[in-house]
């Protein structure tokens, strides 16, 4: 079997309502709904409903750059990732949410349309796969931290991985 036939889920848990999420406490659920929220603004490519769950100060920390802070820097770090991949669709296999903490995993899909953060458009598909932690303090996201397969996703676009080194 191939590794992009095997999912958990039939369909992305972003299509779920969040009441169906019942083994949560009330707080756990508010958390899951900031954080579907949050995946929801990547999946519409409209970063300021991402902006919209995340605190003044956050931190949106991709590994394959530095933390984005606060809402220009993350703002700065959105658009960047829409307007090189304007399909790009985040599929929710599974959430983990233990207090003020969300994790998800899953893939993220898209076509590279434009240049991404130096390196250039190539106009081909990636499907890699992906988890993502989130902190919640005070109502609001305070930080994300990112974790997909840049490798596989470099290696699907054509790219050199050293070259995100030099960028």
């Amino acid at each position: 079997m191939k590794t992009r036939e095997w999912l958990m889920t039939e369909k992305s848990l972003l299509d779920e309502d969040v009441d169906s999420f019942d083994d949560l406490s009330p707080q756990e659920r508010e958390n899951l709904k900031l954080v579907i929220t949050e995946l929801k603004g990547w999946a519409t490519q409209d970063v300021d409903l991402v902006l919209s769950v995340m605190a003044k100060d956050g931190v949106y920390y991709d590994i394959t750059g530095e933390p984005a802070v606060g809402h220009d820097g993350i703002r700065e770090f959105g658009r960047g990732w829409v307007d090189a991949v304007p399909n790009f669709e985040p599929y929710i296999e599974a959430f983990v949410v233990q207090g003020n903490k969300v994790v998800n995993m899953g893939r993220i899909r898209g076509t590279m349309k434009s240049e991404f953060f130096g390196m250039p458009a190539t106009g081909k598909r990636f499907d890699c796969q992906y988890c993502q932690f989130a902190l919640i303090e005070s109502g609001k996201i305070r930080y994300v931290r990112d974790h997909w397969n840049f490798v596989d996703m470099f290696h699907q676009l054509g790219w050199d991985c050293a070259e995100l080194n030099k960028k």
